[in-house]
């Protein structure tokens, strides 16, 4: 059984995704939430309604824009499911590392080899990472965070995009409502009573590039 079938299993798989992607958001849009867990508008919006009957998120406005964010009972449920699919995720891993025959020979040793220079680079890229935030102000890093979440979706779906050979047009669809969340982190930046860290501006001002040149991008439709 693989990690996703354990947790389809265990838990309904649209609302458990709808709850994290918005607690890993901190607030988002509902449209956004759509294209996130692959569900129709209408089910999403189903969706949130049920969870916030649950009291698990809240709806808020800024003008006429609805955002969707978690309580602190959201916030805590979310915990529980990440700790939850940690569990999982080490299971199969022990499970795979016993089933493993091949370790032995040359091919094993240079898969191992490859494996642990992975973790080598990911380790100092997350130390790198750290000692930078340990430089930031809450607010700073609270942003960063946002930046890095948002950016790593839009690589996602841009890369998903291609390999599926997708339309410009289908691209423009998925990735155009990100341009929002763009602003409102522009937005968050110049209202914030503290000077937010160089460092995070030049951080979102990278990823709105990248978004600007995949949304301009020409992809090959599918033939």
């Amino acid at each position: 059984m693989s990690d996703e079938d354990a947790e389809k299993l265990f838990l309904q798989e649209k609302p458990t995704l709808a709850l994290l992607f918005t607690g890993s958001m901190g607030k988002t849009y509902a449209s956004v939430i759509s294209k996130e867990i692959d569900s129709t508008f209408a089910h999403t919006t189903r969706i949130l309604s049920k969870m916030e009957r649950s009291g698990l998120i809240r709806f808020t406005f800024e003008g006429r824009i609805k955002f969707v964010e978690l309580t602190e009972y959201g916030k805590e449920v979310e915990t529980a499911l990440q700790e939850f699919r940690n569990v999982i995720a080490k299971g199969s891993s022990l499970r795979e590392d016993s089933l493993k025959t091949g370790g032995e020979g040359p091919e094993g040793k240079g898969r191992e080899r490859d494996e642990t220079e992975g973790k080598e680079v990911e380790g100092q890229e997350e130390e790198t990472e750290s000692e930078m935030k340990k430089d930031l102000d809450f607010l700073s890093v609270e942003i960063l965070e946002k930046v890095r979440n948002l950016s790593n979706k839009i690589k996602s779906i841009h890369r998903e995009a291609v390999e599926k050979g997708q339309s410009k047009e289908m691209v423009s669809r998925k990735l155009g409502p990100y341009s929002r969340d763009v602003k409102r982190l522009h937005s968050q930046i110049e209202n914030a009573e503290i000077p937010v860290d160089e460092t995070v501006v030049s951080a979102l001002e990278e990823m709105e590039r990248l978004l600007e040149s995949y949304l301009k991008s020409s992809i090959p439709e599918n033939t």
